[in-house]
C-alpha cells in the first residue's frame, strides 16, 4: 500500500467487520480461513460472533452460534499476521475482504471492515 508518511495506517492483528456468509456449510469458529484484502492474504479465525442482521424484520438479532448461508453478521477476526487496511466507509478498495476455505479454495464470505 502506498501512502503518505504523514497518513500511514497502523497494521492490524484483528479486524471488526460486517460479514456476509456465502457457503452452504455454516461458519465454524473453530476453523481457520484465508483472509484476502487486496493482494494480501493471511490466515484468519473468527474470534467473536456479534449480532446477526435479520433481513425480514430489518432488526439485529442476538449473536448466533454460527452464520448460515446468506446470513449477515458482525464479527471480530483474529489474524495470524498484520494487515494494513482502512474502514470500508473510508475506502471501499482497502476496507473490503473475502474469506477463503483453505481446504476447498472456495470463497465462503465477503466482509466490510468497520
Amino acid at each position: 500500500m502506498l501512502v503518505s508518511a504523514a497518513a500511514a495506517p497502523e497494521p492490524m492483528r484483528s479486524v471488526d467487520a460486517t460479514l456476509c456468509w456465502f457457503d452452504e456449510r455454516p461458519l465454524d469458529v473453530r476453523r481457520t480461513y484465508a483472509l484476502r484484502n487486496g493482494t494480501r492474504e493471511v490466515r484468519a479465525r473468527i474470534d467473536r460472533l456479534g449480532r446477526r442482521w435479520n433481513v425480514n424484520t430489518q432488526q439485529q438479532d442476538a449473536p448466533p452460534d454460527a452464520l448460515a448461508m446468506n446470513d449477515i453478521g458482525e464479527v471480530r477476526i483474529a489474524l495470524a499476521q498484520p494487515i494494513v487496511a482502512d474502514p470500508y466507509a473510508d475506502s471501499h478498495a482497502t476496507g473490503s475482504f473475502i474469506l477463503i476455505d483453505e481446504a476447498t479454495n472456495a470463497t465462503v464470505a465477503a466482509g466490510l471492515i468497520r
